[in-house]
């Protein structure tokens, strides 16, 4: 006996020698900046009753001196081995250790320090540490916009909330970027969010292409904490119903030889929830891996929906039999997917909206196979658990199916198989217990889940050597996802281990954290148990360990906590069982757990039914996902050796013997899963001729010859339009390919219209009154945070739209954090309501067919009365008056027409009102604006003043009234007139480039390209520099600060749109770069880095990109110019390449700045290129051949850069012989005279009382380098006085100038020469204005001052045709400038010489349920007359659409812009018009068509304007009117009897009374002409001629006799007379008669100065009898009392 004790004795003994003492150190493998890092810290083999003390810190290894963190101290002891500490690790520390320098290898040390060590363990120091990976990520970011998906040109609002590592709101600096579709930054903030939330919004550009933006934010100090949103960007109506496609199963089954049913249902509700009723056309199409379509034809349907849906079956054998015509068979299609397209067209409104399902796969199993949770690590003797997830193939857990699990046990050279089949649990899970004996060294499995087809996986696992130390299980009896608050239950065993322990170990850690550490005494069979709560959520890992031998032993596990909610509360509800309507108050009731800010947002659902589908709003998944992503650990858990385990579980530890590698990334190491990508052979005719061509490039050409053009051309004058010859024969080949398959086949169908029969009278209906007016339809409201301590009740007002609101609430709470409530989804509707359409605009007397579509969801029929509501300029049916009834049965809807014309030009208020009856009062009532506008086109014209009371010949000036021929008659038109004393307020202030639209606004131009953003920014930069430098903003508007910061964001962010990838920008999103622009934007961008936030790199890219455009002589040159100015101003020869050197060496001296290091290599590149530029300048200038514009910007560039002494002085002597002096005022302008010069070269006026002459845009750039040049020669002196003062006088009334590029240099020299010139004296200057109008006498007096600033439009308005006397007075100069804009009947333009263009517009409109075909076709033909010198400049279409147009379904225009035979620049639509841009005015007749959808009925459409004109010189245009065909349905009449003798109300009547033998026994004629209405004139005429213009007639006549006049005192027989009539009104008068005409004077004039009348009801228009007639007996009296009149009348007026 005593020898067995000695025995276990000497084991013993031996065993604790092996077992030395030892100190062990854990903390998570990433440590954080800010985050207090958790650090285990553990005694082991100690012997009893010793303590160690020590201390844990961080430190640098490059910067071991400087600590990391502060020493946090310890204490461990036998009895307390184990414990957990918080080792702080603050931003400025880091920062002193050099932390935030770590970039390449981001490792730093965490380190133990005790003395224990070095004098109990023998080390040689006392330090022993761990390698851990640095992330400067930390805490939460969250981000929601207002809504999921957005209209270019709408404004998005976002929230970030901001939390840190334990979901605690985090009050710090945040950096917030935006970035567009093509994934580049266009805004950059740095902003603090005391509330820990940031709220803040900004303008999507009008011009974004479609796609996808992203917002991101991070914590200022930490790059890595990015967190991001995004939402998309596309051009939609918000949608009326929304369609679904929902497959039968969400997979179709394929084998070889099989092919499961192919079922889907198409639904369509209304956004409120009700069915439509309509009718539905599919498409099928498959869908390859790259996203290719082929479409199968013959598998089209049409059906027609029954309650919102119909379901459509493809038949087996028809779908095999179009595979097979497309040599396709079933063994192909796995991998591929069936695309599914409905477009519903509703019957009742004729509304069409459309849908595609593009997920829907073949497969060859339904099931999906998910081994990912089984441990790869076998321990003999312990059962093996295989744990198998299935899902279906819409990724949910599949219960109840099969799984058969065939395992193949290895022993040395023998092997045994097992085979067990179990179905999977509710969650889709299934877990086999395999026994394991302990002599097994390997096990494969494989797995199969379903049947007939299953999914199948397989895996193999070994047993690691044996080992004295032993193996450690963690058996779990039931392995399940858990939920807080469970406790989860374990056991603890060492097995196959020689010897003995005391103790167990283990670690909780969640979310990249040590929650807590415990110690286990080892029992036969040790059970732990963890308590879950939320620190543990949404999983964690346990990690267990014992010490045996010296040799640590581990193993682990990975825990899944099912995410229930958030750690508070947040509760959002509203009573969902009320049925709310339009306008009432809901209530919505917070709930939370604790006192919490609350931010709220309502969103129209209909929003997810245009495409926001894919960005969800923020919910508690997308939470529990961030706070998963911190999670270290990766796989399943276990593993092969102690260290191996740890790190698996993402821990970095060291005993001083055994430590675990350093962690390479934060990620875990993905496996490499190589696909074969499917070669499916297309033998489809189109795909077949694409597949002939390799290249990308090829590729693309033959794609733009396949597609199909509005407008007729052959294909081989196509492909002549193709600019690269490579791209020309496979455009050329596939063109001619398409053609011949391509067949037209069209099918129409008509819809009818239900009228009721049972009449309801006025007294039955109830009250207008009691019908509340809807007209508050936004897409999203209530965007507000709110702080709820518990409980809140918010009264909301409901907006009117009819729809189902999703509100959100999110909610952030000092004491538990972030809390996503479950939306509240909140359903308005009536059972009974109207829906109603509106065009873009109308004009005066077109006539318009309202449609209100009624929707009944009552079960009952009801009879109710519709009409429009009376109001000023409209006619009704019966004055208003007038209602339709109309009966609508149960569950159904009926559209109801009503005809009006409006007769005013204004916005009109329409309201419609459907009231029921007493007996079932129902009703509802919409109100919407109508835009009308005046007939004929919008001409304007300038004049500027130049007001100098120093000058006696100045003091005053009379300014003539205007008397344009061709101005529509009964158009009150008005001159505006402002006066400033202070130019540079007035330019550059708050009404000037500073004002809300900015400069842009002022320029009326369109806004499509990239120089024209650029205008948003340049004036802007402008005018702030002038303020800030003259600390001026005091005297503008407070607000205007804000606005230019606004502005120049705006601009920023607009300009991103056109940057590609290597820095430049083009002229077009879709166009090559362009050098021109590329400087200007680096130019600019230089000049607002500060205020825009933009990156240095960025613009270092643009500046080196500008490097690589320099050629060996120093000039730049452009590959694709934004214009071809070589044509404008005589600019010629070398001229341009100058000017464009010049102007590059400008931006390049100005983005200097952009490079902080002085020292690079990059900067002197820059330097040396702008060196070399300036001497090719000097060397041209040195020629003395250079025209005014190059000259200019040549001497500005010189002296700019500072160039040599010489090269400046001869480049300014060539300047000055080229400058012009006029009086006290000098410019430059182009010498010889070119058609774009319309005026005379010579510019003065003839006295100082004459009006400024007006010059061209490029005269005015041209003076603005020079005034610019000459600021930097001499400064402000006299020269520059002088150019300055030109310049001043050529501003527009509304602040800019002519076109973009002269505007912006014009403003850029203006400020410079303003901020020189800044005095704080005061001078002044009086004005008096007055003017004698049909109101009598108008005066104003103005006491203006150069420091005011007034804007005195709204007072200063005068009649068009009177003259304006001017008295000046004072000691200041100012500037009087005067706009008439008023409309005109014809566009009599001289210069449609050079230019021209006409448009035509054919086919025909059919109102129809065809969803494709329903295009009206525009084509206009552009053709110089004759050879025309400028056809390089240029061109610009405004053509605008016919009224009740919109082209929603934008299938064509794009086509013209994108294609490779491309025929437009750029499109764009703004209101009823769509803009064109042509890169140069072709040299021959050329064509260009696209359709066109018209939406609202109108009829009587008036002729719409086209406009060509040159876009730098705008005055150089051609200005066309275009109607309908003459036969066309646009020209028919829509209006009923009433409302057309309403429309015609104001028309003339010709008098027939003669001619039906009456007598004028009453004496009619002469009360007219003397009672009422009192004639202003009375002529015989015998017609000439008649004309047709715009919207009016003209009858040229000959006077034969002049009974009476008023105005016209030179009115005698043979003069010529212009009378006018609408085109609407019914009065014809036939060239060669005479007639009788009386009437009131006009406000209108002929050319030749005599008035012109417009015949209205208040004219008597009555045909003179022939002799012949007079002879009958019938009409003998009847004309001798004419005849008794026309002498009474003409002799003694109304004296009788």
């Amino acid at each position: 006996m005593r020898l067995l004790w000695g025995l276990i004795w000497a084991s013993g003994f031996f065993a604790l020698s092996l077992q030395k003492p030892r100190l062990l150190l854990f903390a998570p493998s990433v440590v954080r900046i800010g985050v207090p890092l958790s650090v285990a810290v553990k005694l082991q083999d100690a012997p009893s009753g010793q303590v160690v003390r020590g201390s844990v810190f961080l430190r640098n290894p490059s910067h071991v001196n400087e600590l990391c963190s502060p020493k946090v101290d310890f204490s461990l002891s036998s009895g307390r081995d184990f414990i957990l500490l918080n080792l702080p690790i603050p931003h400025e520390q880091a920062r002193l250790c050099h932390l935030h320098l770590l970039r390449g290898a981001p490792e730093v040390q965490l380190m133990v320090q005790s003395p224990w060590l070095r004098d109990s363990l023998s080390k040689q120091t006392d330090t022993q540490g761990v390698n851990l990976l640095f992330s400067s990520r930390r805490g939460h970011l969250f981000l929601q916009t207002d809504q999921p998906v957005y209209n270019p040109g709408q404004r998005v609002r976002y929230r970030v909330f901001a939390l840190d590592q334990k979901m605690r709101p985090a009050s710090d600096i945040l950096t917030v970027t935006v970035e567009n579709s093509q994934g580049f930054r266009v805004r950059k903030r740095e902003v603090f969010a005391p509330s820990s939330i940031f709220q803040d919004n900004f303008l999507i550009p009008d011009i974004s292409e479609p796609g996808t933006w992203k917002i991101s934010a991070r914590f200022s100090g930490s790059l890595d904490s990015n967190s991001s949103t995004q939402f998309e960007v596309k051009k939609y109506v918000l949608p009326n119903f929304e369609v679904k496609i929902i497959p039968e199963n969400p997979y179709i089954l394929t084998t070889p030889g099989f092919l499961s049913d192919i079922q889907v249902i198409i639904q369509a509700r209304y956004i409120y929830g009700k069915p439509v009723q309509g009718v539905a056309y599919v498409r099928f199409a498959l869908l390859g891996e790259d996203g290719e379509k082929t479409f199968l034809r013959g598998l089209e349907s049409q059906t027609k929906l029954v309650d919102g849906q119909c379901q459509i079956s493809l038949q087996k054998a028809e779908f095999q039999g179009v595979l097979e015509k497309l040599n396709i068979s079933i063994n192909d299609l796995p991998g591929l997917r069936l695309y599914v397209a409905a477009a519903v067209i509703e019957s009742p409104g004729g509304e069409m909206e459309e849908a595609e399902l593009t997920s829907w796969r073949f497969v060859s199993s339904p099931f999906s196979l998910d081994l990912s949770k089984t441990k790869q690590q076998l321990i003999p003797g312990v059962p093996f658990l295989l744990q198998a997830l299935v899902r279906d193939m819409s990724g949910s857990p599949a219960s109840g199916i099969p799984v058969k699990v065939s395992a193949k046990l290895f022993s040395g050279s023998t092997s045994k198989n097992q085979d067990f089949e179990r179905n999977t649990d509710g969650s889709g899970q299934v877990i086999v217990s395999l026994g394991v004996p302990r002599t097994i060294s390997e096990v494969q499995l494989s797995v199969s889940a379903g049947s007939p087809h299953p999914a199948v996986g397989s895996l193999t696992v070994k047993a690691p050597l044996s080992r004295s130390s032993g193996f450690l299980s963690i058996e779990w009896q039931n392995p399940r996802p858990l939920k807080v608050g469970e406790t989860l239950n374990l056991n603890l065993q060492a097995v196959g281990i020689s010897g003995s322990f005391s103790y167990f170990y283990y670690m909780i850690l969640s979310r990249g954290q040590i929650v807590s550490v415990h110690r286990e005494p080892k029992t036969h069979l040790t059970s732990i148990s963890v308590f879950v709560d939320h620190r543990l959520v949404p999983s964690f890992h346990l990690v267990a360990f014992y010490y045996h031998g010296g040799v640590p032993v581990a193993n682990s596990l990975r825990v899944d906590v099912q995410a229930g909610g958030c750690e508070g509360k947040l509760e959002l509800n509203v009573d969902s069982s009320k049925a709310y309507r339009p306008g009432d108050t809901v209530k919505l009731n917070l709930q939370t757990g604790s006192r919490a800010l609350v931010a709220l947002g309502a969103v129209d659902t209909a929003l997810y039914a245009v495409g926001g589908k894919s960005h969800r709003p923020l919910d508690m998944v997308k939470v529990f996902e961030a706070m998963n992503s911190y999670d270290l650990g990766c796989g399943p858990g276990g593993g092969d050796t102690a260290p191996q385990v740890f790190k698996a579980a993402g821990l970095a530890f060291s005993d001083g013997d055994h430590r675990t590698e350093i962690r390479k990334s934060l990620s875990c190491p993905k496996e490499s899963k190589s696909r074969k990508k499917r070669n499916v052979n297309f033998q489809k005719a189109i795909h077949e001729k694409l597949g002939q061509y390799t290249s990308p490039v090829a590729k693309r050409c033959c794609q733009d010859g396949l597609t199909r053009l509005p407008m007729v051309r052959t294909c081989e004058q196509r492909a002549a339009r193709v600019q690269q010859p490579a791209c020309r024969e496979p455009f050329l080949s596939c063109c001619q390919f398409a053609e011949n398959l391509r067949k037209k086949a069209r099918t129409r169908g008509q819809v009818g219209l239900a009228r009721a029969l049972e009449l309801l009278k006025e007294e039955d209906l109830i009250e207008e009154d009691d019908i509340p007016v809807r007209s508050f339809f936004p897409e999203n409201w209530l965007w507000k945070v709110e702080e709820v301590d518990r409980f809140s009740q918010l009264q909301l007002l409901l907006p009117d739209s009819l729809t189902t609101w999703e509100i959100h609430g999110v909610s952030l709470s000092k004491s538990t954090g972030l809390c996503v409530a479950t939306p509240a989804r909140l359903r308005v509707f009536r059972e009974f309501h109207m829906h109603l359409r509106l065009p873009v605009s109308v004009r005066r007397f077109e006539q318009l067919e309202l449609r209100p579509v009624l929707y009944n969801y009552l079960d009952r029929n009801l009879t109710v009365s519709v009409r429009v509501s009376p109001v000023e300029g409209l006619c009704l049916a019966g004055g208003g008056g007038l209602a339709q009834q109309v009966q609508v049965p149960a569950g159904s809807a009926r559209p109801v027409g009503f005809s009006v014309v409006p007769i005013a030009a204004a916005a009109v208020s329409l309201k419609v009102v459907a009231r029921g009856s007493f007996d079932f009062p129902v009703g509802d009532a919409i109100s919407k604006i109508l835009q009308v506008e005046r007939e004929g086109a919008l001409h304007r014209e300038e004049i500027v003043y130049d007001l100098n009371p120093l000058d006696p010949r100045g003091r005053t000036l009379e300014i003539p009234g205007n008397s344009d021929p061709n101005i529509i008659p009964e158009g009150d038109f008005k001159s505006f007139v402002r006066v400033t004393a202070s130019d540079p307020l007035e330019a550059l202030g708050s009404e000037g480039a500073l004002s809300p639209g900015g400069l842009a606004s002022l320029l009326r131009l369109p806004q499509g390209c990239g120089e024209q953003t650029m205008t948003l920014l340049a004036p802007t930069l402008a005018a702030s520099r002038y303020l800030d430098k003259t600390e001026q903003w005091s005297l503008l508007p407070p607000e205007t600060k804000d606005r230019a910061v606004d502005l120049i964001q705006k601009g920023y962010t607009r300009i991103q749109e056109f940057r590609k990838r290597d820095g430049s920008y083009g002229a077009w999103l879709h166009r090559d770069s362009s050098t021109w622009l590329t400087a200007f934007v680096l130019k600019i961008l230089s000049l607002a880095q500060d205020q825009v936030g933009g990156s240095p790199e960025k613009l270092q890219e643009t500046a080196t990109w500008l490097l690589s455009q320099q050629r060996d002589d120093g000039s730049f040159h452009d590959p694709f110019p934004v214009m071809d100015r070589s044509m404008q101003g005589g600019l010629v020869g070398s001229d341009e390449t100058v000017a464009l050197t010049a102007f590059v060496v400008i931006a390049l001296h100005h983005g200097l700045v952009v490079f902080p290091d002085k020292t690079s290599e990059q900067l002197r590149r820059v330097e040396n290129s702008i060196s070399r530029a300036n001497t090719f300048l000097g060397a041209k200038a040195n020629s003395g051949i250079l025209g005014a514009h190059a000259s200019a910007i040549t001497a500005y560039a010189l002296s700019l850069t500072e160039a040599p002494e010489d090269l400046r002085s001869v480049a300014h002597n060539n300047l000055m012989a080229l400058a012009q002096d006029i009086g006290d005022k000098l410019y430059w302008g182009s010498v010889t005279t070119s058609p774009s010069n319309v005026l005379s070269p010579t510019l003065a006026p003839h006295s100082p009382a004459d009006p400024i002459p007006q010059a061209p845009a490029l005269w005015i750039e041209t003076t603005a380098y020079g005034l610019l040049h000459l600021l930097l020669w001499e400064g402000k002196a006299e020269l520059a006085d002088q150019a300055a003062s030109w310049l001043t006088g050529q501003g527009s009334f509304q602040g800019g100038f002519r076109s973009t590029q002269d505007t912006v240099m014009a403003l850029d020299a203006l400020s410079a020469y303003w901020i020189a010139s800044h005095t704080t004296e005061e001078t002044g200057v009086n004005v008096t204005l007055s003017s004698l109008g049909r109101s009598g006498l108008k005066s104003h007096v103005l006491q203006l001052t150069n420091h005011q600033v007034h804007r005195l439009e709204e007072e200063l308005q005068f009649s068009l045709g009177s003259k304006i006397n001017v008295e000046v007075r004072g000691n200041s100069r100012g500037t009087l400038k005067v706009l008439r804009s008023y409309n005109v009947m014809d566009m009599t333009n001289t210069t449609c010489q050079d230019l021209q263009i006409e448009v035509t517009v054919m086919g025909h409109v059919e109102y129809t349920m065809e969803a494709e075909e329903d295009y009206e076709e525009y084509e206009y033909e552009d053709s110089p007359a004759g050879d025309d010198p400028e056809a390089h400049s240029r061109p610009v279409t405004p053509l605008q659409l016919f009224d009740g147009r919109r082209n929603r379904r934008r299938r064509e225009a794009p086509k013209l812009t994108s294609l490779s035979d491309r025929y437009v620049s750029h499109f764009e639509t703004e209101g009823p018009h769509v803009l064109l841009y042509f890169d140069s005015v072709p040299t021959s007749r050329e064509c260009v068509g696209f359709g066109a959808v018209q939406e609202v009925p109108v009829g009587l459409v008036q002729p719409a304007s086209a406009v060509l004109y040159d876009y730098y010189n705008p005055e150089r245009k051609c200005s066309v009117f275009y109607g309908a065909p003459r036969k066309s349905k646009l020209l028919s009449t829509l209006c009923s009897a009433d409302v057309c003798q309403c429309a015609e109300g104001k028309c003339p009547r010709q008098r027939r009374a003669l001619e039906r033998g009456q007598q004028d026994v009453e004496g009619y004629r002469m009360k007219f002409a003397c009672y009422s209405p009192r004639v202003d004139y009375g002529f015989q005429v015998k017609v000439l001629r008649e004309d047709s213009k715009a919207a009016f007639r003209l009858f040229e006549t000959r006077i034969t006799q002049v009974l009476h006049f008023t105005k016209d005192a030179r009115a005698t027989a043979d003069q010529t007379r212009n009378f006018l009539v609408r085109a609407s009104c019914r009065l014809q008068l036939e060239p060669g008669k005479e007639y009788l005409i009386m009437g009131l004077d006009g406000a209108t004039y002929d050319l030749k100065g005599d008035p012109q009348y417009l015949l209205d009801s208040n004219s008597w228009i009555e045909e003179m009898p022939s002799e012949r007639m007079c002879q009958s007996t019938r009409h003998r009296t009847p004309c001798a009392q004419l005849k008794s009149f026309l002498q009474a009348y003409g002799t003694q007026g109304c004296q009788v």
